[in-house]
């Protein structure tokens, strides 16, 4: 009848640490969702932020233009200073375009490779505890059998 009270005592165990170690799991794969969302909510808000800037960018460079077509009926010579101006603020709203695309493309890749990290952190690990699950599972078969 003892051996059978610690049968039950030890199934007991193993069966706690196994619930135990599914909600371990499931804490992880909680976690990691959640952090993929914050990643995705951070490039989704960097590229969001980056595209305005980009549109407002191109409004205040169209506008420059309109603006010198107007000036272009009024003083000739002036006109010609001010499309030199306008192609010169042009070229480096367009640098500052691309400069802005390229930081944009390095957020992304930077997320990208993080989460590849973390997919590859999540998969070692959810490894792991199905090696600890397996040994632990081991162990019990091993302990019926011994005390078979």
């Amino acid at each position: 009848m003892g051996t059978v009270i610690k049968e039950q005592d030890d199934m007991l165990v193993a069966q706690t640490e196994i619930r135990h170690l599914k909600d371990t799991i499931q804490a992880l794969r909680d976690e990691m969702e959640r952090v993929r969302f914050e990643k995705d909510e951070a490039v989704a808000a960097a590229v969001s932020e980056a595209n305005q800037e980009i549109q407002q960018l191109r409004a205040t460079a169209g506008a420059l233009r309109d603006e010198l077509e107007s000036l272009r009926f009024d003083k000739d010579e002036a006109v010609h200073g001010a499309i030199k101006d306008g192609k010169d603020e042009s070229s480096q709203l367009q640098k500052t375009v691309q400069a802005i695309r390229d930081e944009t493309d390095e957020v992304k890749f930077q997320y990208e490779d993080q989460l590849e990290q973390l997919r590859r952190e999540a998969r070692d690990e959810n490894k792991q505890l199905h090696l600890t699950i397996q040994a632990l599972r081991d162990e019990i078969d091993e302990l019926k059998k011994e005390t078979a």
